[in-house]
């Protein structure tokens, strides 16, 4: 099986690279322009790895680039990245572990430990059967797709059709979610064939009914009164923000005056909303969140030509809105987790909006502008009390 992995550096992008660097710098040498490129190449590619030690990274860098020597270069995706993270010794805990987040962020699921480390492993030997003919990338996300269905995501891709016109970054985000849908058959095909394979020596537990076809012949009308109300889904992270960062409530009609004057888009709907339970769900404080969209995109002013596109990853998730456009209930789960993810481990004398800038931005003073923003809105949006 064949797929079509994410682009992480394509032969397009190489040749913009070599075209905006040939008229900027057209009178530096030959040699040192060829410098330029090759160190843009690896930023862009060092990027896209998992958080493994930098000379990990530099030897995967090396080896994904090594295509790009040649006037016809292959691309660089995220398959190509896993490939080569599999010639490392994966099982390591620090390289698993990095790489454990960065399957996590690439598919965007949450996978357990333990689980994730059979996936690969499974993966591995899926890989290694001639007779199935798929690659360790295909049958991670097959694993993923069984584990993790993604029911909403995959109605999303059948939903929005994609327009003609649209580039290739645009349709990043819904050719994955696709592609999961179409691996969702063939790993049953796989999972069938290894569960008969002599190599599992498995005994196949038999097939008991589904508990609610057993509850159906019992009760013909349930109750709605005893329906159980839908769990919120706990945070994946645990919360270490100091008290200034977590969740209080905020006047809504000050927020959406507030964002109006800024002509936000968020102010409307689903926008506000979302980020709101999205804030509250994860003790977040929201005005937070909406300080990071400031920074990012400016609050998404709805004149702006791609706002409605922009809005639905305005805080630049898994690096931009571009490279992931989803809706705004992902981003804003993706973000919340982000946030608890990276305000771990912060030691007492650092900044919290600085400590989550060292993983968040790679631009150093991103904290300080979500700082001056969120300041800002604090001073307008909350009372003395409230700050």
């Amino acid at each position: 099986m064949h797929s079509t992995a994410a682009a992480v550096l394509t032969p397009t992008d190489i040749h913009k690279i070599r075209h905006y660097v040939q008229h900027k710098y057209g009178d530096l040498p030959s040699d040192r322009k060829a410098e330029i490129v090759a160190d843009a190449l690896k930023r862009i590619v060092m990027r896209q790895l998992p958080s493994f030690p930098q000379e990990d990274k530099r030897r995967i860098t090396a080896a994904l680039l090594r295509g790009f020597a040649t006037s016809k270069p292959a691309p660089v995706s995220e398959k190509h990245i896993f490939e080569a993270c599999m010639r490392l010794d994966y099982r390591e805990p620090q390289l698993l572990h990095a790489l454990h987040d960065w399957v996590e962020q690439r598919l965007g699921v949450t996978i357990e430990r333990e689980a994730f480390r059979e996936m690969i492993d499974e993966a591995v030997r899926i890989a290694a059967a001639p007779q199935l003919e798929v690659e360790a990338w295909d049958a991670v996300i097959g694993r993923a797709a069984v584990y993790y269905r993604a029911p909403e995501r995959l109605a999303e891709v059948i939903a929005l059709p994609i327009k003609r016109e649209e580039s290739p970054a645009a349709r990043f985000g819904a050719g994955r979610y696709l592609l999961l849908s179409v691996v969702i058959s063939a790993s049953a095909l796989i999972y069938g064939w290894w569960s008969v394979h002599p190599a599992r020596e498995q005994v196949q537990k038999p097939i008991q009914p589904p508990p609610s076809v057993v509850a159906q012949t019992q009760v013909k009308e349930p109750s709605i009164a005893a329906a159980k109300p839908k769990a919120k889904p706990k945070p994946k992270y645990r919360n270490e923000l100091p008290d200034e960062l977590r969740y209080v409530d905020v006047s809504r009609q000050r927020l959406i005056a507030y964002l109006t004057g800024k002509s936000s888009l968020l102010a409307e709907e689903p926008y506000l909303s979302t980020i709101l339970n999205a804030a509250k769900d994860n003790d977040i404080h929201p005005l937070l969140l909406f300080a990071i969209t400031g920074q990012e995109q400016a609050f998404v002013p709805k004149t702006g030509k791609n706002a409605k596109r922009i809005a639905n990853n305005p805080f630049n998730v898994f690096h931009s809105w571009q490279d992931f456009n989803t809706s705004i209930s992902e981003s804003a789960r993706i973000v919340s987790n982000t946030i608890l993810h990276r305000s771990q481990g912060r030691p007492a004398d650092m900044d919290p909006i600085a400590w989550i800038n060292k993983k968040y931005a790679e631009d150093v003073n991103w904290h300080k502008g979500v700082r001056t923003i969120l300041e800002a809105m604090k001073r307008q949006i909350m009372t003395v009390n409230e700050r």
